[in-house]
């Protein structure tokens, strides 16, 4: 190495340097080119999804005319039926010559053959109105389901678009909202074209005024849910959809419950529910809209990385050159250290600080290195520890705690070591909520996390929250009868436990479900959570506010 001129070391030095540069940037470029087909093929998918959601709704209006003229006959909606169902068949054709691997053209040609040979579920005297819905439901609720699986397959597409994927989750879960619609419209336009309701009627309009009011307080906890992506995109509008179901309720009441004498028209109530029903559609479309907007600029980003990758690889060649050209060997090896340390930051090795010999510009780039490196190790530091805890009760959350069963359960089958699973759901959480609100509940929440924390606190301990108010622990080297003990202090600690509302002071309880696994019985994460889930249920079942307890084994499954 000595005998070699300045010239020469250098050459090798950046020869070194530049076969894994080229490398790195091949495979870079392959994966910016990958991510830039990936926006292609969702955008596609999305485009599919748009026209079976099209046919899902021509699909929902055919269901409700079949049911009401089973047993009413309304011409009125005989042309709009046949209208319909030309319309439903059109676009079976225009989906089936779209094929792709993710499509199941079998569910198109028998849902084609069902529509051609109008076999449709018909009413008769002797079943009752919502048991001739449900069976003609049958059909879009296939279609629903279809239509789910397709958007788990094109929506895999889009794994680092998140907003992408709760949008179409959205979509997905709008079913419930226009199947209760479709009943309203069906329901109320029979019984308008019948002109009585009967006593069956009575508790048919009750149970869906029921479920109309159940799915106006869910568009909260929807909206609560999706916050984040709703707050980042003024289009959506989830207050309409609440908006829809409330209007929906105010006119079946004004045309059947409310009114001594029934004499609303059947059809002009039928279009009216339509209209209701369009809103929701178009609705639907926004959201498609905005995720084909939301691919095209994932796609755009992608096209941008690439230049911008190109126009840094350019750089870096012209940079090369200029450092094999001009400068020595004291600057060839500052260069290096300094490239190590980045290595070392990208392989995520923070400890090392980065310092260089030189005294020169490099010695600042080094501090600069060094400074970037402190922020992104507290960076994800910081995002590490959110990742893993839940916002509300600071406890660990579903996922750390899905991990953490996974290494326990490895343990105990490498050590032999016993461990038990304590879940624990706080018993009428829903009606605290429905009375005090949800402040009140969020306050219950984080105390009996708290109690519960406190109480499963050896360093071994994992608790975290399941799910709403549901929490599990992971209780290593505990036998089920050690950690019965400690869960009944916890529950009746629950219990002793007051919440203060202003000057009112009230107290929860919970029920537990502890499922203990003793080696060299083994089992699956699912399969000792179900268990536990199982005799969460027994206790619920048998009174809240107690304990269910079992050993696993294998003829369990």
């Amino acid at each position: 190495m000595n005998r070699l001129s300045y010239r020469h070391k250098l050459m090798l030095i950046s020869s070194l340097f530049a076969i894994p540069l080229l490398l790195f940037a091949v495979q870079l470029a392959y994966s910016i080119h990958q991510e830039a087909n990936q926006a292609k093929l969702t955008k596609s998918g999305l485009s599919y999804l748009q026209e079976t959601t099209y046919l899902i709704e021509d699909l929902e209006t055919l269901r409700d005319i079949t049911v009401i003229t089973s047993w009413q006959s309304l011409k009125a909606l005989d042309k709009r039926f046949e209208d319909t169902k030309r319309s439903a068949l059109g676009k079976i054709n225009l989906l089936k010559n779209q094929t792709s691997p993710e499509t199941n053209d079998d569910f198109l040609y028998q849902l084609e053959k069902t529509l051609n040979e109008n076999n449709f579920v018909k009413g008769n005297e002797a079943e009752s109105i919502d048991g001739v819905f449900d069976a003609a439901h049958q059909l879009v609720s296939q279609a629903y389901a279809w239509r789910r699986k397709l958007s788990y397959a094109f929506v895999s597409h889009s794994r680092n678009n998140p907003d992408i994927v709760a949008i179409i989750n959205m979509l997905n879960e709008a079913d419930v909202f226009l199947t209760r619609l479709g009943q309203t419209r069906t329901y109320g336009t029979m019984y308008l074209k019948q002109k009585f309701v009967d006593s069956y009627g009575v508790s048919v309009l009750e149970k869906n005024d029921q479920g109309l009011a159940q799915l106006i307080s869910l568009i909260d906890i929807k909206m609560e849910e999706y916050k984040t992506v709703i707050k980042s995109y003024s289009e959506m509008q989830p207050q309409a959809f609440q908006d829809n179901l409330i209007q929906a309720r105010d006119l079946i009441y004004e045309q059947l419950v409310l009114t001594t004498s029934i004499t609303g028209i059947a059809v002009k109530f039928f279009d009216g529910l339509s209209d209701i029903i369009q809103s929701q559609y178009t609705h639907n479309q926004i959201l498609f809209s905005l995720s084909s907007k939301l691919v095209s600029q994932d796609y755009e980003k992608s096209v941008q990385r690439l230049i911008a990758f190109y126009c840094s690889l350019a750089f870096l060649v012209l940079l090369l050159i200029y450092l094999f050209s001009g400068l020595y060997q004291a600057i060839g090896l500052t260069i290096q250290d300094l490239m190590n340390s980045a290595d070392r930051v990208a392989a995520g090795q923070y400890e090392t600080p980065i310092r260089v010999q030189s005294k020169d510009e490099l010695a600042d780039v080094a501090a600069a290195m060094d400074a970037m490196r402190l922020k992104i190790k507290d960076r994800e530091e910081a995002l590490s520890l959110m990742g893993q805890t839940d916002g509300l009760t600071h406890l660990y959350n579903r996922q750390y705690f899905d991990d953490a069963l996974d290494l326990a359960l490895a343990n105990s089958r490498r050590n032999p070591t016993p461990l038990t699973l304590v879940m624990m759901d706080i018993d009428h959480f829903k009606a605290l909520n429905d009375e005090y609100g949800h402040q009140v509940g969020d306050e219950c929440l984080r105390q009996i996390s708290k109690l519960m924390a406190e109480q499963f606190q050896r360093q071994t301990d994992i608790v975290a929250r399941y799910g709403g108010e549901e929490f599990i622990a992971i209780l290593y080297g505990q036998t089920l009868g050690e950690a019965t003990q400690r869960t009944e202090h916890l529950r009746e600690a629950i219990e002793t436990n007051k919440i203060n509302i202003g000057e009112k002071a009230i107290s929860v309880t919970a029920s537990f479900g502890l499922a203990a696994l003793i080696p060299p019985e083994s089992c699956q994460n699912n399969e000792l959570v179900g268990l536990a889930d199982t005799l969460l249920y027994q206790s619920k079942k048998e009174g809240k506010n107690r304990l269910s307890t079992a050993h696993y084994h294998q003829d369990m499954i």
